[in-house]
C-alpha cells in the first residue's frame, strides 16, 4: 500500500487531502475536527463507568483519566470499587515499554504485567484509545485509509508496526464502531493470541474543536460465541493540546 501524500499544515484543512481519501474517511474527519482547528498531538480524557477486570468477576464502578499521544503512547489511571474496597489500575505505554498494575487499597498488588507481550498488545490498544484523539487518524499522522466493499480500513504506524482496524461511520460522519485484532491472553490456557475486539460508540460530544465518542462499550471476542462486554464508559471531559 502506498503512503498517501500529506499536508504539513498545523491546522486542519479537509480540502487539502479530500481527493486522496475515501469519501467515508473525509466525512469522519470533517465531522470529528472543526476545519481550521489546530492539529493536536495529545488528548486528556476523564470518564466514568463500569468495568469487568476478568470475565467472571463482578462489574465494578470506576472513574478514570487518560492521556493519549498521537502514535506515541498512553497513560491510563483508574479507581474502581469492589464493595467498600478501592482497586486502582495503572497502565502505561511509551513505545519503549508497557506495563499494567492493579492494586487493592492502592497498596496490595493484585496483578502486575510487563514484557514483550504486553508491549505488543499496547500497540493495538493505542489505536483503540485514539478514537478520543481524531488527529491520530489524519494522513499527516501517518494513517493510511482505504475502502473495500463499503468498509473503511485504517492502517496506523505504531513504533515499527502497522496496526490495522476497520471503522463503521454513520451518515453524518460520527464514529459508530471500531473493529481490531488485539494481542491478548484472554484464552482458556492463558496463552497469547489474536482476539477480535470491538469498541462501539452510542453517543458523542463536542469538546472545543473536536467531536469524539462520549458513550463507549468495549467487547472482547467480538462477533464470536465467546463475546463479552467488559467496559462501559461515559466521557466527562476532554482537552486537547499540540
Amino acid at each position: 500500500m502506498e503512503r498517501q501524500v500529506v499536508n504539513n499544515n498545523l491546522f486542519f484543512d479537509p480540502d487539502a487531502f479530500a481527493a486522496q481519501l475515501p469519501e467515508g474517511a473525509v466525512r469522519y474527519l470533517r465531522h470529528a475536527i472543526q476545519p481550521g482547528a489546530p492539529i493536536t498531538r495529545s488528548a486528556q480524557i476523564r470518564f466514568h463507568g463500569r468495568m469487568l477486570m476478568q470475565p467472571r468477576w463482578p462489574w465494578l464502578p470506576f472513574s478514570a483519566r487518560q492521556t493519549v499521544q498521537v502514535g506515541q503512547g498512553f497513560q491510563f489511571e483508574a479507581r474502581a470499587w469492589l464493595g467498600p474496597l478501592p482497586v486502582t489500575t495503572e497502565e502505561r505505554y511509551d513505545g519503549g515499554a508497557a506495563h499494567s498494575r492493579i492494586r487493592l487499597l492502592g497498596l496490595i498488588p493484585v496483578a502486575t504485567k510487563g514484557g514483550p507481550d504486553i508491549q505488543r498488545a499496547a500497540r493495538q490498544r493505542l489505536v483503540v484509545e485514539s478514537i478520543w484523539l481524531p488527529s491520530a487518524f489524519l494522513p499527516t499522522s501517518g494513517t493510511m485509509w482505504s475502502e473495500q466493499n463499503g468498509q473503511l480500513r485504517i492502517v496506523v504506524p505504531v513504533h515499527g508496526e502497522e496496526v490495522a482496524a476497520t471503522l463503521r461511520i454513520g451518515p453524518p460522519g460520527d464514529l459508530r464502531e471500531l473493529h481490531i485484532e488485539r494481542w491478548s491472553n484472554l484464552t482458556d490456557d492463558g496463552s497469547y493470541t489474536w482476539i477480535p475486539f470491538a469498541a462501539q460508540a452510542t453517543a458523542e460530544r463536542t469538546f472545543g474543536d473536536y467531536t469524539v465518542p462520549s458513550e463507549v462499550q468495549a467487547t472482547w471476542w467480538a462477533g464470536t460465541e465467546r463475546a463479552f462486554a467488559f467496559f462501559h464508559a461515559t466521557v466527562d471531559e476532554a482537552t486537547f493540546a499540540q
